[in-house]
């Protein structure tokens, strides 16, 4: 089955090693835009330099998304 993600955004946490990496990798191979969000900038990089290695492009943003941000009102 082709499946094809043109013209979609892939929002991955925990995109910088494992199966968030791999699935970013599917992601971004089937044609979505991807954005790469992880806690360690470093790991960020390399995640984002591995996948340009091989033409894919995503972008990486570094974030802690099991802290709630704070809103006052």
């Amino acid at each position: 089955m082709n499946i094809t993600m043109k013209d979609r955004i892939a929002v991955v946490t925990g995109g910088s090693k494992g199966i968030g990496l791999a699935v970013a990798r599917r992601f971004a191979e089937s044609g979505a835009k991807v954005a790469l969000l992880a806690r360690g900038a470093q790991d960020l990089k390399s995640a984002r330099e591995l996948l340009a290695r091989d033409g894919l492009e995503v972008r990486d943003y570094v974030c802690d998304v099991s802290k709630a941000a704070r809103t006052t009102s």
